[in-house]
């Protein structure tokens, strides 16, 4: 039963999306050009290259890349949960979705699952581009330090969505968690540039931002080899953070539906 639902999800937001042709494959040629932008920046800056990207392997674009296309699913990632809120109250749906029978934790894991796929879809072409186009380098990729940052970083963000999905609930506009992570937590987490440039205050504040450990792992796992053993600190601290914040991302979204549907406000937006 759950893998109809799921499927019934995935084939909605699919046929959604895609009725929207020139859109939809505009969004996966857009994600094509920042990996150009940063290939170029790269070659401007090449031979100045600061001491604290050799921790990374001292390549600027190797580094940039993964920076930006990690920043880029983790804010789809983050904000699949209130569009689709907004979505369904716009369409005067939401009300009749939260009521059904699917549990209403349910309904907001399952209306992500096709961004999901969309967005790792896009995370694969940057990759693919960076690989096969600027000379990317994937021999030192250790696969199993990568999966394992992925999939702990990839459950906080998630929950952070969830989060966004319930300040919607809540707040209809100017949700703080979209806006948290995709202005601050992008700029001081070392996605474009290295965290050890910033001044000691700016580091001590990036300290507070998962996306900081998150890009960390990323980077030493893709670009140095290193394995989960190596980057044991990283992934507990990660580990900690998705422990305490899933549970409490869902019992949040679970109240917020509850309030919305005392106050009647659940249809406003």
């Amino acid at each position: 039963m759950s893998y109809i639902k799921a499927k019934s999800f995935i084939k909605r937001d699919f046929i959604i999306e895609f009725s929207y042709k020139l859109n939809f494959i505009l969004t996966f040629i857009t994600s094509i050009f920042p990996v150009i932008s940063f290939f170029f920046i790269s070659k401007l800056i090449a031979g100045n290259s600061s001491s604290s990207l050799l921790k990374y392997g001292g390549d600027y674009f190797s580094f940039a890349l993964i920076g930006i296309a990690f920043i880029r699913f983790f804010q789809l990632a983050v904000d699949t949960f209130s569009g689709s809120i907004k979505r369904a109250q716009m369409a005067g749906c939401l009300e009749a979705i939260l009521s059904s029978q699917t549990d209403s934790k349910t309904v907001v894991l399952y209306s992500s699952f096709y961004s999901f796929l969309s967005s790792g879809l896009q995370l694969i072409i940057m990759f693919l581009v960076g690989i096969i186009f600027f000379g990317f380098d994937i021999h030192n990729v250790n696969i199993a330090g990568a999966v394992f940052s992925f999939v702990t970083s990839l459950l906080i963000f998630i929950s952070l969505g969830v989060f966004s999905a319930a300040g919607t609930i809540i707040f209809k506009q100017g949700e703080p968690i979209g806006w948290l992570f995709g202005v601050v937590s992008s700029l001081i987490s070392g996605a474009m540039f290295p965290v050890e440039v910033m001044p000691s205050w700016l580091r001590f504040i990036s300290k507070a931002f998962p996306t900081t450990y998150a890009l960390d792992a990323l980077r030493l796992a893709l670009l140095k080899n290193a394995s989960v053993l190596v980057l044991k600190n990283q992934l507990c601290i990660l580990s900690i953070i998705a422990l305490i914040l899933f549970p409490l991302s869902l019992k949040t979204f679970e109240w917020a539906v509850e309030r919305g549907k005392r106050d009647g406000t659940l249809m406003q937006y």
